[in-house]
């Protein structure tokens, strides 16, 4: 099951600041983008069996809630803090990476990621509608 939440904001900035305990660290950039959707997401140890149908899924549910917000800016940001078992440090890497490439080629969306194992300094302001707040279990 992957797991997301989605924040919609007007703005997000976000400065790498330290690594984190994961075996594996990605090098990081700054993301500093106005209306978006900020995506936490992480991957469970069942999506490794299928994970091209749990992308596919996930790219989906994205697209929708993108379309119905009107939003063409993402950001994926792993996030393993709040869920339950999760897949090993190296699927989850390539899930996501897997998923931000979709989003650019596919989707056509100006797709952002932070990277996988470091530590973020973030400033967000998050809209207050009735869709701006969201979480999904894709299976």
């Amino acid at each position: 099951m992957a797991r997301l939440m989605a924040w919609h904001v007007d703005y997000f900035r976000a400065t790498p600041s330290e690594r984190g305990r994961s075996a594996i660290t990605e090098e990081g950039d700054a993301v500093d983008v106005g209306d978006a959707l900020l995506v936490f997401i992480s991957f469970e140890k069942s999506d490794e069996a299928s994970e091209s149908r749990i992308l596919d899924r996930t790219y989906n549910e994205l697209s929708s809630l993108a379309s119905q917000l009107k939003v063409k800016t993402i950001v994926l940001n792993p996030f393993a803090h709040l869920f339950g078992e999760l897949a090993n440090p190296q699927t989850a890497a390539k899930m996501t990476n897997e998923l931000y490439e979709m989003l650019k080629s596919r989707g056509n969306f100006d797709a952002h990621k932070m990277s996988f194992g470091l530590f973020y300094e973030i400033e967000l302001k998050a809209k207050g509608h009735r869709l701006s707040r969201v979480s999904r279990i894709i299976t």
